[in-house]
């Protein structure tokens, strides 16, 4: 899985684009600014526009090309980040450490996925906000990107039962256009999830 990524990430432009996600930009615009994770940060996207927005920004990726161009690009934007180079699986952060996790298509095999979750719960504040976006199962019928494999996608059943502890406000499939680098392109089936820890 690291070769593939960090094969995709050689090349010199950023294949998800430099501009941030969409939901993301919508929704960290509502929040006052403290500390925020992004994991599977990527080529730095998301990260990046979030240390210009002043947050302190913690990132990962298990792609060492990916690390590089998202350190590459805070240079150039004149921003700081705390990125490293970690599986999701390994990596560790305080309990109850973060503000904003933001979780952007990222995508792992299912036996994967619930354990990465609960780490996410366990890093926010309490009162702190889980926000996602990734690909519905029904992405498979799209040319837009994301995992070729049913059981790597989200639905809102699945995310409801990851994140059964906290206190969900938003969890819908839509159908959006992607317009995120040459990878992310196009009409697209995705899952949005905003959810609160509660205490």
């Amino acid at each position: 899985m690291k070769a593939t990524w960090d094969a995709r990430y050689q090349s010199t432009e950023y294949q998800y684009g430099i501009n941030p996600n969409d939901f993301f930009a919508e929704q960290i615009a509502n929040i006052p600014v403290g500390r925020i994770l992004i994991p599977a940060a990527g080529e730095g996207r998301d990260a990046i526009y979030a240390a210009k927005l002043g947050w302190e920004v913690y990132a990962f990726d298990l792609s060492e090309q990916g690390e590089a161009k998202a350190l590459k690009l805070a240079r150039e934007q004149h921003v700081q980040l705390h990125y490293v180079c970690a599986d999701a699986l390994k990596i560790q952060f305080p309990l109850e450490s973060f503000d904003v996790i933001m979780s952007t298509y990222f995508h792992t095999p299912p036996e994967i996925r619930p354990l990465v979750h609960a780490k996410f719960i366990k890093w926010l504040k309490p009162g702190g906000t889980l926000l996602l976006e990734g690909f519905n199962k029904r992405q498979l019928a799209y040319t837009s990107g994301g995992p070729k494999d049913a059981n790597w996608l989200f639905d809102t059943d699945t995310l409801a039962l990851d994140f059964k502890s906290l206190d969900t406000q938003l969890n819908q499939e839509i159908i959006r256009t992607l317009d995120e680098g040459p990878l992310h392109q196009g009409e697209a089936e995705v899952i949005q999830l905003r959810a609160l820890k509660k205490g």
